[in-house]
């Protein structure tokens, strides 16, 4: 099922709920024991229930609400939302409120509650209740948590973005950033630099001291990479021992070039890696500049591809700066 689709189950089920709310409370020939019934009944309720006066006053809370924001119902009831909540997230919960008084339609929205044990989600329907002359009288909500929905959601975007052994952006996260650097470059007439890495001798690794060894190994090339690059670049991996970068912004290719040779004397260095001793790998890598070298994803990740390759047909270990004449220029190679 996807995100709409739960959206509009939890609306349905909110206002359906709200509705039979309304007509528990509100038929004048019940009894105040009835009343009371009720009231218990919300009060029980596990989903948060509130109420507010035209002017953003707490007519009514409820327990589970009362709990969610950490005070008492008596502290709650009667105080305004400004005294519940920080003036920027109640300026943007009471705009909705505000908009069902003023059009008394409802609204469903999803709000976050800072918690000291982490952040809390709900979806909240905010309903007008009605007077006898159609005015609205006061506007009550329903809130259901959504929190473990989210965290769910949010496992798996990770999986759907990110490569699982090293954390780096996948393929599909990756070139979803190549496409909008190269948007913004094109916009404001800028360079950038994509690289392929290829990790020279890993395969040997594996041979030798087993899989774990080279997932090891993997992981801490990941981190030496980040190291050698800013927050703004992205540092990918995009399958087996091959690993994508991207600068978005660069001056000149002297820039990227810089970059890739601190990359490849880094990795060139052994890796300590525990339970097999020092592992000693080196790198190929292949750069390519937009826009002198490609001015789509397509023909820049080929160039890169072909720069890379380029560097391992001249004995590993080395940088590679794609040329449109296919010799290019080998500006580092290691002893």
């Amino acid at each position: 099922m996807n995100n709409n689709s739960l959206n509009e189950l939890s609306r349905s089920e909110l206002i359906a709920e709200i509705d039979t709310l309304r007509r528990q409370l509100s038929e004048s020939k019940r009894s105040d024991a009835d009343t009371e019934k009720y009231r218990v009944l919300l009060d029980e309720s596990s989903d948060p229930i509130f109420a507010f006066s035209p002017a953003g006053r707490y007519h009514y809370v409820n327990r589970a609400f009362a709990e969610g924001v950490g005070k008492s119902a008596e502290d709650i009831i009667g105080k305004t939302i400004w005294d519940v909540f920080s003036k920027d997230e109640a300026d943007k919960r009471f705009a909705v409120v505000k908009w069902v008084f003023e059009n008394g339609l409802s609204r469903v929205i999803e709000v976050r509650v800072p918690r000291p044990n982490g952040d809390h989600y709900y979806v909240t329907t905010v309903k007008p209740i009605l007077d006898a002359g159609a005015v609205v009288d006061y506007v009550i909500c329903i809130s259901k948590d959504i929190t473990e929905r989210k965290s769910m959601e949010e496992k798996l975007k990770r999986v759907a973005e990110y490569d699982c052994l090293t954390e780096l952006p996948n393929r599909a996260l990756f070139s979803d950033r190549l496409q909008n650097a190269i948007a913004q470059a094109r916009r404001d007439n800028l360079r950038l630099a994509l690289m392929f890495v290829d990790i020279d001798d890993f395969k040997p690794v594996n041979d030798t001291f087993g899989h774990h060894a080279g997932d090891l190994l993997l992981r801490a090339v990941a981190k030496r990479m980040l190291e050698c690059t800013r927050g703004s670049d992205t540092v990918g991996r995009i399958g087996g021992d091959e690993f994508v970068v991207l600068l978005p912004r660069i001056a000149q290719a002297e820039d990227a070039l810089s970059v890739a040779e601190k990359i490849r004397q880094a990795l060139a260095l052994p890796f300590d890696i525990q339970g097999y001793g020092h592992l000693k790998v080196s790198s190929s890598i292949g750069v390519a500049i937009f826009p002198e070298h490609g001015e789509d994803e397509l023909t820049l990740s080929r160039n890169a591809d072909n720069a890379m390759y380029q560097a391992k047909n001249r004995g590993n270990n080395a940088v590679h700066l794609y040329a449109s004449a296919g010799n290019g220029v080998s500006i580092a190679v290691g002893a």
